[in-house]
């Protein structure tokens, strides 16, 4: 240490972290500003370039910050606190302080707050999910309507195309510039699980348990690993906490020990655990994740499906097998999502390198790449339909609107060769080219208007191709004008299949709305609560099918009935309320706590959302509101759970390599 300076200057200089030279083009890009399209590898350091605008006052309004799940948005708003931030938060579930001057939170739950009460900067972390099939079409809608004003901040490290996303904003009116950045924080290397399997004493059985020790004997420790389903994962944490060597135990304390209950107890004690979302948030967000991120732990198992919910990295990563079964189908783990699994492997500051462990099922380190990100099939209805619906010239509006899209082409939406013609003037006064194609060409009860038509010979060419506007006539949320019908403003205010089903409530007279509004939980159950029952049961898929038939549409009806729906879920909200049981006897072989906690988030989320749509003057609608009102006063929702602190024995890294005498 230099004598001539006192040591408060160096220890200053020790805390200033001065940002890469990627990093400040992407500082500077938003300082001037531009939107950004941030493209670097996990770990790398983008959610950096938050920090130093938010800390450097760049911004007189608010930041959103919005994260693709729960989880990591929790994570971060813990983070923002303990930086001594004023951060509010908003997940549908969860919403505290949210008129600070940073928020965060999911990108549905602050979607209104950022149209209505527009920020100076939006940041979309993972914007990758852009492309995913149930939710993408939130994310490109929000995009399309957000006004140009507010600056834009994309983050993702697993997208080939960055600059066709730059591309995209420019097209819609915004100023946008790519920062990309190839080079991991912490290289990469691939071991071979197979020679570390053969390579540790015979007493030590099953192939997980013998590569594991042979790469904790090669330091090569703490392990993530990653399997296809739950199952798969707790299975191989209770071989591995019985088969790999012993270690010092680690030690819960009691409040601990009660909240991971005697089976998760009994594996961290061996430092080893499971990682789900069948698992409660409290044994996620105060056991597994806190006990990870402070080196305890030897071996975590997660679920391929939180290879983007999880927030801390390993020495290593190794994925058990590169197929998963969904649906009864197997298939091939995504390029992108070997990546970002990948990606967790080596830790900043403390790893110079990272493992990535390949075993005989496994794939191979160079199978992950980032991948073109390419739109979701699914539109985002409530922005089309409140800006198509609500036009003097829909199919003008519908024109632009389907060139807005992220996509070369633009999107047929169905009124483009009729948008020509005024409907007045035709004989059929049909406003969109699919039903007009199909009136022409129908067979059993021709239409006599076409027969001398002077547009006949067009309509002959017309797409006959189901269409969006078609679709919205067929279902009756546009009337033949293309204009709003009363249940078409029930479906344009929420972003999701969740309209569909309130309107299918208010049109069927002899639904109790009473029953109806626990009903409504099922829309978010899928396949885990029906039991031996069809997952199609119940009176409000009954409802559904009513109204909407047998319709196929893209992220919105799935043989009339909203795609997420699931029959049992309802049962299981009733027995809850009634006190009949407790959560832990409700959950079964396919459904965990941890999903009985997450449809209860997506009910009261939904509740609040009707209570926040307007107050239209259906009486049956307004019945609705007052069991929506009702259920919220009476379940209202919990207040985020004390979480135990770590024990002053278990915030230290420890050894995990193993050593033979």
């Amino acid at each position: 240490m230099d004598s001539r300076y006192p040591k408060w200057v160096f220890e200053i200089l020790n805390r200033l972290v001065l940002p890469d030279a990627w990093q400040a083009e992407a500082i500077q890009h938003a300082r001037n500003g531009r939107d950004v399209v941030l493209d670097a590898p996990t770990g790398a350091g983008k959610t950096f370039v938050v920090e130093k605008l938010v800390d450097a006052g760049t911004y007189s309004r608010q930041v959103i910050y919005t994260a693709p799940t729960r989880a990591l948005a929790n994570d971060k708003y813990a983070e923002w606190k303990r930086k001594g931030w004023r951060v509010g938060i908003s997940t549908g579930d969860l919403t505290q302080d949210p008129d600070s001057p940073v928020l965060v939170g999911t990108l549905e739950a602050v979607q209104r707050r950022a149209l209505e009460r527009p920020p100076d900067l939006l940041v979309l972390d993972e914007y990758q999910w852009l492309g995913h099939t149930d939710r993408g079409n939130h994310y490109e809608g929000l995009v399309m309507a957000l006004p140009v004003p507010v600056r834009l901040l994309l983050l993702s490290g697993s997208v080939a195309n960055p600059a066709e996303v730059t591309h995209w904003l420019r097209r819609l009116g915004r100023p946008a510039e790519t920062v990309s950045h190839r080079e991991r924080p912490v290289p990469l290397e691939e071991v071979d699980g197979d020679a570390l399997a053969r390579r540790v004493p015979s007493n030590i059985e099953g192939f997980w348990a013998r590569c594991l020790t042979g790469a904790l004997r090669d330091d090569l420790g703490p392990i993530l690993v990653f399997a296809p389903h739950r199952k798969d994962a707790e299975k191989i944490a209770k071989g591995l906490a019985r088969d790999l060597p012993p270690c010092d135990a680690l030690n819960l304390t009691p409040d601990q020990a009660a909240l991971a209950g005697s089976d998760l107890a009994k594996v961290l004690a061996q430092r080893v655990t499971w990682h789900h979302s069948g698992m409660t948030y409290a044994q996620r967000a105060a056991l597994v994740e806190p006990l990870a991120k402070a080196g305890q732990l030897r071996v975590v198992v997660s679920t391929l499906g939180l290879g983007s919910g999880i927030n801390f990295s390993l020495r290593s990563v190794l994925i058990t097998q590169g197929t998963f079964h969904q649906d009864g189908i197997q298939r091939q783990i995504p390029p992108q999502d070997i990546l970002q699994m990948c990606g967790r492997a080596g830790r900043r500051g403390m790893d110079e390198v990272g493992f990535y462990i390949a075993s005989r099922d496994s794939p191979r380190l160079g199978q992950g790449r980032a991948m073109p990100l390419k739109r979701a099939p699914a539109l985002p209805w409530a922005s089309l339909l409140g800006a198509i619906g609500t036009s003097d010239q829909p199919r003008e509006e519908a024109l632009r609107w389907g060139a807005r899209f992220f996509a070369r082409e633009p999107i047929r939406l169905g009124c483009e060769e009729t948008h020509r013609d005024d409907p007045a003037s035709l004989p059929c006064g049909l406003a969109t080219d699919t039903a007009r194609a199909r009136l022409v060409k129908r067979t059993k009860r021709p239409f006599k208007g076409c027969r001398d038509c002077l547009h006949k010979p067009a309509c002959l060419k017309l797409p006959p191709g189901p269409s969006l506007l078609w679709h919205w006539t067929r279902i009756g949320v546009l009337d033949k004008r293309l204009r709003l019908t009363p249940r078409g403003e029930i479906v344009r205010s929420f972003l999701g299949p969740e309209g569909l089903a309130l309107a299918a409530i208010v049109e069927d007279a002899e639904y109790d709305p009473a029953e109806a509004i626990l009903d409504l939980i099922n829309l978010f159950a899928g396949d885990r609560f029906a039991g031996e029952e069809p997952r199609w049961a119940g009176r409000l898929a009954r409802s559904c099918q009513k109204i909407y038939g047998n319709f196929q549409i893209d992220g919105y009806l799935e043989g009339g009935v909203p795609p997420a729906y699931g029959f049992g879920a309802c049962q299981v909200l009733r027995d809850l309320l009634n006190r009949a049981q407790r959560k832990s006897q409700l959950a079964g072989e396919h459904a965990g706590v941890g999903d009985i906690d997450r449809l209860l988030i997506e009910w009261r989320s939904l509740l609040r959302q009707i209570l926040a749509a307007p107050a239209w003057d259906i009486p049956r609608w307004l019945l609705i509101r007052e069991q929506a009102g009702r259920w919220m006063e009476l379940s209202p929702p919990p207040l985020p759970p004390e979480l135990p602190p770590l024990a002053p024995w278990q915030t230290g890294a420890v050894s995990h390599r193993i050593r033979w005498s």
